[in-house]
């Protein structure tokens, strides 16, 4: 614990410089979309945003928006995982900041081949309209993921005397938000699941499961 403790109390420019990128887009964002972002910080609260917004851009719903968010996804998830693995000690071989770009490509990887894969099946069964959809909800929901546990990241890296505290406060508060995301998805979607129970299951072992495994298989 002590040693992990250290290798996250050392190295801090690199950690600061992705603070600074995260923040920078998040001022872009809210110069360009200053009351999108307010609603997307409170979209647990409030689902109404979602068809607001989903109506608008259902025929793009990879607009300049979400990929500025996709950017600030990927940081944040990264150090989250990041403390993971230096909690754990698993990429000794690495450097804090090189293992930090490992896990980096390892979740961009990710994201990207599950969206291809994801638009590959849509067009292949003729789902693109409610893949859209539930690609939608998932990213918008998510946005909102990764800006609630960003303040607990900064109070884990730069708290080092309730750093074990801040760091199991995040990873259960992250857990939780995950649970309570999936859980609103499919209440949202309640009709639309049960009525296509296969294409469900399908969607899950394909998108969820699938590239995770390759992608693993892959870099590990």
């Amino acid at each position: 614990m002590f040693e992990s403790s250290e290798i996250i109390y050392q190295n801090k420019d690199w950690m600061a410089l992705v603070f600074l990128i995260i923040f920078f887009v998040l001022t872009t964002l809210k110069i360009l979309f200053n009351e999108r972002l307010f609603n997307t910080g409170t979209l647990f609260f409030s689902k109404k945003y979602l068809s607001i917004y989903f109506n608008k851009e259902k025929s793009n719903v990879l607009n300049l928006f979400q990929a500025l968010f996709f950017l600030i996804q990927v940081l944040i998830l990264s150090l989250l995982f990041y403390f993971i693995e230096a909690h754990y000690e698993l990429f000794r071989e690495y450097s804090n900041f090189e293992a930090y770009v490992f896990i980096f490509i390892i979740i961009a990887d990710y994201f990207c081949f599950r969206f291809l894969i994801g638009l590959f099946l849509s067009y292949i069964l003729d789902l693109k309209p409610i893949y859209n959809k539930i690609l939608y909800q998932k990213i918008s929901y998510f946005n909102n993921v990764v800006l609630w546990i960003l303040p607990f990241l900064i109070a884990t890296a730069y708290t080092p005397i309730l750093r074990d505290f801040f760091y199991n406060i995040t990873i259960i508060l992250f857990i939780f938000l995950l649970i309570f995301r999936y859980s609103l998805m499919i209440y949202n979607n309640k009709n639309l699941i049960f009525n296509n129970l296969f294409y469900f299951i399908l969607y899950l072992c394909a998108l969820e499961i699938t590239p995770l495994v390759i992608i693993l298989k892959l870099t590990i």
